[in-house]
């Protein structure tokens, strides 16, 4: 066995090792294993108080002032083995991070939270995790805000098979084309997601045709509940095709 071995066995490698659900051990210990030289400190707290929705949308919506880089790891109670939230902060995660991040993630037994927030993500990360998320049986409420994509890949997020309730997607400059792949990830004639209840879409640039692709999505959703586009760019045709499905969903 070579579970969190990396320091003891020379010949380990960042395949081999295997998790063991602490973040403190873990993190540091892979990202030696990738050769990663400045490695983010890992914060742990066993407090409720989160920085998640406490920042102010407009700010989001400017380019971030890079910070400390760290992992800040809320745990349900001192067991460093209860992990139940991660948050990134307005700094930029290369490849190597997120290759540590995303094998740790099946790991951790109780996480129940993500949220990269100004973590300069890319399309390439952002499939990745969604090809994780299926591996985290706990994980409910994603954040993934302040992260501009290249080709809008967020909309592979909607897996049939991801367990999400809520994700957030709040100033990332998701515009029309981003909409229409979101509204069709929503449901298709033969398939829907059947978990997330809650998707958050301010601050984004979804128009008029964005909003149209986003309601025919939802006319084949029933699960759905509440869905959030303010401070979009959204006129009278978009909000008279979205009217056409708020019976069935809560849009604001």
């Amino acid at each position: 066995m070579f579970k969190g071995a990396a320091s003891t066995d020379s010949a380990l490698t960042f395949d081999e090792y295997q998790c063991t659900g602490n973040v403190e051990t873990d993190f540091p210990e892979l990202c030696a294993l990738l050769g990663v030289k400045n490695i983010p400190e890992v914060c742990t707290k066993s407090s409720t108080i989160t920085r998640s929705e406490g920042v102010d949308a407009e700010d989001k919506q400017d380019s971030p002032h890079w910070s400390v880089a760290q992992i800040n790891v809320e745990l349900e109670n001192k067991n460093p083995l209860s992990a139940k939230k991660i948050t990134i902060s307005g700094w930029k995660v290369n490849e190597r991070i997120f290759r540590v991040l995303q094998k740790m993630l099946p790991s951790l037994s109780q996480i129940a939270s993500l949220q990269l927030w100004h973590a300069g993500l890319t399309d390439q990360m952002v499939a990745s995790l969604a090809n994780t998320l299926p591996l985290c049986s706990s994980l409910r409420v994603v954040s993934l805000e302040g992260n501009v994509l290249q080709d809008q890949s967020f909309h592979l997020l909607f897996t049939e098979s991801c367990v999400l309730t809520q994700l957030h997607l709040r100033c990332n400059r998701i515009g029309d084309e981003g909409a229409r792949l979101i509204g069709s990830a929503l449901s298709t004639p033969t398939s829907a997601n059947k978990n997330l209840v809650y998707l958050n879409l301010a601050f984004n640039w979804i128009g008029d045709a964005g909003a149209a692709h986003i309601a025919q999505g939802l006319r084949l959703n029933r699960t759905l509940l509440l869905l959030s586009l303010a401070n979009n760019m959204i006129g009278d045709l978009g909000a008279a095709h979205l009217a056409a499905v708020s019976i069935l969903h809560s849009i604001f």
